[in-house]
């Protein structure tokens, strides 16, 4: 069972450029076409219509396709449909249309991060830190490559430089609390994550990974409270409700347990399936 489940934030600007390419009154108008293009790509995916989006940026990058903010715009929402391989080579493109735009590095790292590639991850941040070193962005990435390839003195004083540059990030603190929390620091694993849930109590990873924490530190009612917070705010994980369930047991609430394992099982958690045949044989024999 895993105890800490990080949230990681998938914060990509679309990078809209307003800049002309190219001199002649033809180009120009190309170029101011495609400007339009992808300021509408962008609109229609705040509308929540990506499949249009990715036809405007495609029609952008048809009118001029040496823009990198239109294959970064069109990368973008990509992404966000979780088409990890088809963003990654549009970010690539951006990268090598625009290669001193740290945004692009970072939305690139971003996707190989997403797709299991640590080691691509973090040479794109590195490039995107060389570029703009006091940006608390491209670190709380890094700090996340880092993390998945077990460095984690590493991935501590990149969220530490993080958070230096922007304590208002909810995240930041929140991704540092899984060092911790593996590095067995529990107390400064709640405290960070109590300062995370203070900048956006909004967060349901938070909540679960808080619940974690107190359960490691014997605080089970304060744990259930924050289970069921995470539950509140829309989270379905199936480990959950498996742990909900541990906290309501040991605090005397076997009804709510029981519905908790069964509510993991059928979401299938087999593990919790065993717990519920288990507990409703000891609740018909106390009848």
């Amino acid at each position: 069972m895993s105890l800490i489940r990080p949230a990681l934030v998938f914060i990509v600007s679309l990078g809209l450029s307003t800049g002309v390419l190219g001199c002649t009154s033809q180009a120009l108008r190309a170029s101011d076409a495609a400007v339009d293009l992808v300021a509408q790509c962008e609109t229609e995916f705040r509308q929540g219509r990506s499949d249009r989006a990715i036809e405007t940026a495609s029609a952008a990058i048809r009118i001029s396709p040496t823009r990198a903010d239109a294959w970064n715009a069109r990368g973008f929402v990509y992404a966000s449909q979780g088409r990890m391989g088809q963003a990654a080579d549009d970010f690539t493109k951006a990268v090598q249309l625009n290669p001193a735009n740290p945004s692009y590095l970072s939305n690139l790292g971003i996707v190989y991060l997403e797709s299991g590639q640590a080691a691509s991850a973090l040479e794109a941040f590195d490039q995107a830190l060389r570029l703009e070193p006091h940006s608390a962005r491209a670190y709380n990435h890094r700090g996340k490559a880092y993390r998945s390839m077990g460095k984690l003195q590493d991935a501590l004083e990149d969220f530490n430089a993080a958070a230096k540059l922007d304590g208002q990030d909810a995240t930041i603190y929140a991704n540092r609390a899984v060092i911790y929390a593996l590095q067995g620091e529990y107390r400064h694993a709640k405290k960070d994550l109590d300062h995370a849930i203070s900048r956006n109590n909004a967060m349901p990873e938070a909540f679960q990974s808080r619940g974690l924490i107190e359960m490691l530190i014997g605080e089970f009612e304060q744990a259930e409270k924050d289970f069921s917070k995470a539950v509140a705010l829309g989270m379905g994980d199936t480990v959950l409700y498996y742990n909900r369930a541990i906290a309501r047991s040991i605090l005397g609430d076997s009804a709510g347990a029981q519905q908790d394992y069964q509510n993991s099982c059928r979401m299938g958690y087999s593990p919790a399936c065993g717990l519920t045949k288990v507990n409703s044989q000891a609740a018909n024999r106390s009848l």
